[in-house]
């Protein structure tokens, strides 16, 4: 079972303005940005809204993984539970699907992340084999490119880069010796990486502090000769509240990345060097037992939903039970939850088409949506947003897509028009 954990450590803030420079040209690098709000005004309007607990099968989705538009507006609409993306127009009319449970050519095995690149190439991650399956615009299946030696970090997104493949956080993936049998291994930092899509080596960008875990159990499936094991990992992080990795690409090459307890985002170039620092001023607030309660629950819900985790399965039938070792795992992790000191500043970061960085700050209520600030990568402060949560995707037309969940607890992507100024 891969427990995902969305909270990492990180550095203080006065090491990150002098790591790799002197300190005179790091801060000649520093572009502050106002302390007061500037308030945008206007309300999303609602497009259309996807998502039934009873319809058609386009209509009804199980855990949706991720979601991403093309240069058309259509909407992708990844459901990893079920192993395929779907895809609807501007209207919300549903078009085609793409990709189906399976493990031959065209279909997905664990599918975690989508994106679509500018000429309308489908990119879907893939851990189970681990690769990239590749679609044509029309669903038509192209190639898949193997991640040799990385498994994908979850918690973080994954993004195209115009070099021509995509950029996302990775860990090493675990050895055959490690899948043989119980086996723990600790590492300090998580690297940001290119991966080509024409199946050349990744390219190291940037490597972020970040402690972690990966703890493996296996046991044997019992179903027979030639079933195998089944395998349980674990990914575990720094405590909860820990600064998250944030991270997203411009189509000029450079990157915004975030690590850090403050409110500072790092501008890299397509190599990883740091061209620039964006900060604003922000008063450190440390964690409450309210906050630990909230992070718990938070937590319990994630693991029941089938949210908070992904079984690995080698030989064992897919309709097989969690091994006991999984659910005593889960059981520990809620009763050993570690907390950071304090609550970190920025709790969410989307780049939209246009260039701009949309910065969600931590709201006063952990866990809930805080003000968006709309920033350049140059360090121009737009405006800042209230009252709405973070986009899951952008399109280039002013469209955004939110995935949540309704009363019932059924999950719905809702597709509202931007207001003109904050596209």
């Amino acid at each position: 079972m891969i427990h995902i954990k969305h909270r990492y450590a990180a550095p203080l803030l006065a090491a990150l303005l002098t790591m790799g420079a002197g300190t005179a040209a790091a801060q000649d690098r520093v572009v502050r940005l106002p302390e007061r709000d500037r308030p945008l005004a206007g309300t999303p309007a609602q497009v259309f809204a996807i998502g039934r607990a009873e319809g058609a099968a386009h209509e009804m989705f199980g855990i949706v993984a991720g979601v991403a538009f093309d240069a058309a507006e259509n909407l992708y609409v990844l459901d990893r539970q079920s192993a395929r993306v779907m895809v609807y127009d501007r209207t919300g009319r549903f078009l085609r699907q793409i990709g189906s449970q399976g493990e031959g050519p065209g279909e997905l095995m664990m599918p975690l992340q989508v994106v679509v690149a500018p000429d309308g190439t489908i990119i879907i991650q893939d851990l189970g084999r681990p690769a990239y399956s590749l679609f044509r615009p029309d669903g038509t299946f192209i190639r898949n490119v193997l991640m040799e030696g990385w498994m994908p970090a979850m918690s973080a997104t994954l993004a195209w880069h115009p070099r021509g493949g995509v950029v996302g956080t990775f860990r090493q993936a675990p050895s055959e010796t490690m899948r043989m049998g119980t086996s723990t291994r600790s590492e300090a930092t998580i690297p940001l990486m290119f991966q080509p899509l024409s199946g050349a080596a990744p390219t190291h960008l940037y490597n972020v502090p970040q402690q972690w875990t990966v703890q493996q159990l296996a046991e044997p499936t019992g179903r027979g000769q030639g079933q195998g094991q089944r395998v349980a990992m674990r990914i575990s992080g720094p405590p909860a509240f820990s600064p998250p990795v944030l991270f997203g690409a411009l189509s000029t090459g450079q990157m915004a990345l975030s690590f850090t307890p403050g409110y500072t985002i790092r501008i890299l170039d397509a190599s990883g060097q740091t061209v620039r620092y964006l900060q604003r001023p922000t008063r450190t607030r440390l964690t409450t037992e309210a906050d630990r309660d909230r992070a718990r629950e938070e937590r319990r819900e994630m693991i029941a939903s089938g949210r908070g985790g992904i079984m690995i399965r080698r030989g064992g039938g897919s309709n097989d039970p969690p091994p006991a070792n999984a659910r005593q795992m889960q059981e520990r992790e809620l009763a050993n939850m570690r907390f950071a000191d304090t609550i970190p500043a920025l709790r969410g970061l989307r780049v939209t088409p246009s260039g701009k960085l949309w910065i969600e700050r931590t709201g006063p209520v952990v866990g809930e949506p805080g003000p968006i600030d709309l920033v350049t990568p140059e360090g121009q402060y737009l405006g800042t947003i209230t009252g709405t949560r973070l986009p899951d995707a952008i399109s280039r037309g002013g469209l955004a897509a939110y995935v949540e969940r309704d009363e019932n607890d059924v999950e719905r992507v809702i597709v509202r028009r931007l207001p003109e100024s904050w596209r």
